[in-house]
């Protein structure tokens, strides 16, 4: 069975799962075993690859006759996306992850960037949602589609003298490519050069780093159009949940800045640089 026809079924056994649920780019993410950007580039649009399995596309906001989606609903489905993915979407990343196309955001608003503010302005800053299931199903995606999978390493068995056994060596974290750096974090100190290398584009002005509790202070524009800015404490740590072992004080910080977000009840907005990456330009 070649590409398309694998798609096409895919996108028939779907629909019939989630029936009557209407099947959505959002629908279709969450039960689908093929991801949305692979049924772009093969189709070209999602809506095609449905006409193409014999289905009538259901995509909300695009005409066809279905009642005008009202501002709030539109605004609403940005803000959960934001909040899926901790951070300002980019359009490809929410035209692979939201309910809508971007089309009513364009006839609306004009571009994503005046939507984001008109949310801002009415709702505020989203908080990172705190459905870890959710947020790492979109992060998944996302590095998923950033890079094919990996072939299976094979580890042999070698012959250790006891002279070389306990021998140290350098330890690296999984290859990422990521401009100047080769391989991901293992530590706390990957992390600070990380967010150093991409802070700016992220929206923040560091004014300070030090060893003492918090690591960092500084500024982080609160909309796309940098044109208004809130003081914040950040604590670099390689895993979320670190912060609670070191025994830091919430109350003290703002934020963490981590590699791996494993803290299920952490009561701090957290930044997991490891979702951020895919949604930045890998080379400058």
């Amino acid at each position: 069975m070649d590409k398309k026809q694998s798609i096409l079924q895919e996108i028939r056994r779907v629909a019939n799962e989630i029936a009557p649920e209407s099947l959505t780019q959002r629908s279709f993410s969450r039960n689908a075993n093929v991801s949305l950007s692979s049924v772009r580039r093969t189709f070209g649009a999602f809506s095609e690859a449905v006409k193409a399995a014999g289905l009538v596309p259901n995509e909300p906001g695009s005409g066809g006759g279905r009642q005008r989606l009202e501002d709030d609903v539109l605004l609403k489905e940005l803000g959960r996306v934001w909040s899926v993915l901790g951070n300002t979407p980019t359009e490809a990343a929410f035209e692979a992850h939201g309910e809508f196309s971007m089309m009513p955001y364009r006839k609306r608003w004009g571009s994503l960037a005046r939507a984001l503010d008109e949310y801002v302005s009415r709702f505020g800053v989203p908080s990172p949602t705190p459905d870890l299931a959710e947020r790492n199903h979109y992060m998944e995606t996302l590095v998923a589609e950033a890079k094919p999978p990996p072939r299976p390493v094979v580890v042999p068995k070698t012959h250790k003298p006891s002279a070389v056994a306990g021998r140290e060596r350098t330890l690296y974290g999984e290859p990422i490519d990521f401009r100047g750096l080769r391989f991901a974090p293992i530590n706390e100190q990957g992390v600070v050069y990380l967010f150093g290398m991409v802070s700016r584009e992220l929206g923040f002005l560091i004014e300070s780093v030090r060893t003492d509790f918090p690591d960092c202070e500084g500024k982080r524009s609160t909309n796309k159009d940098a044109t208004r800015w809130e003081h914040i404490k950040i604590e670099f740590e390689y895993r979320s949940k670190n912060f609670r072992e070191h025994g830091h004080n919430p109350d003290d910080c703002d934020l963490i800045v981590c590699w791996i977000h494993d803290w299920k009840d952490c009561p701090l907005e957290v930044l997991e640089l490891r979702g951020v990456l895919p949604s930045l330009s890998k080379d400058l």
